[in-house]
């Protein structure tokens, strides 16, 4: 008998264990759907939203000119080539493109490993693709407090509070050129572990999501 209640007893808490809800606004629900989010949009990228081959005229290519700054470093570590050729270019006159000599920088095969490509707004409502270098892949690495829920019109929602981690972290992103030429990368590598981001997420029919 005293096994039997014993097993009644053990079956319940495991029934229990397992009828925690997707909309509990507890810790767990919201750091999965927070990580769900940064799996998506948590890229670290350069910034660069260029089109590629890049072509720098001579004008570009200067003391202090910043793109040239960046792509010397780029070639530097191996994630891009350069060769000299021409390009038409359209002058701000609206007359004819003309034809000029450029430095054209085309991603190596390196490079294209840490390449990522996305549509931006063009001209006229168009779309067109745009390419980026990332350095690595952010996620959550601890949560250090939750504010919430709060009534939001006729949704619920929280803020999560937490410290990142970099996984992937390129070697090259730590490269004293690069860093010079894309300062933004030394406080996020810097802040690992000890800078606080927040997350907001929203109760949907399917659990918590961040906006």
């Amino acid at each position: 008998m005293k096994n039997d209640v014993l097993c009644v007893m053990v079956l319940g808490t495991l029934l229990l264990v397992g009828c925690g809800s997707k909309n509990d606004a507890n810790e767990k629900n919201l750091s999965d759907a927070t990580n769900a989010y940064l799996v998506k949009k948590g890229q670290l990228c350069l910034g660069l939203a260029t089109k590629w081959p890049v072509d720098l005229q001579d004008s570009d290519r200067g003391p202090g000119i910043v793109r040239g700054s960046q792509m010397a470093a780029l070639e530097k570590v191996g994630l891009v080539r350069s060769h000299e050729t021409e390009a038409e270019v359209a002058p701000l006159s609206g007359t004819a493109p003309v034809k000029v000599k450029v430095l054209r920088y085309e991603l190596t095969d390196d490079g294209k490993k840490f390449y990522q490509e996305k549509e931006a707004a063009g001209l006229v409502g168009q779309k067109e693709s745009r390419g980026d270098i990332c350095f690595g892949q952010q996620a959550l690495d601890s949560v250090t407090k939750t504010e919430g829920p709060i009534a939001v019109g006729d949704k619920k929602e929280m803020t999560l509070y937490y410290t990142y981690k970099i996984e992937n972290l390129a070697d090259w992103a730590k490269d004293p050129d690069i860093q010079r030429a894309f300062p933004g990368i030394v406080p996020t590598i810097n802040g690992v572990g000890k800078a606080t981001l927040n997350q907001n997420l929203t109760l949907t029919d399917q659990g918590w999501e961040a906006q």
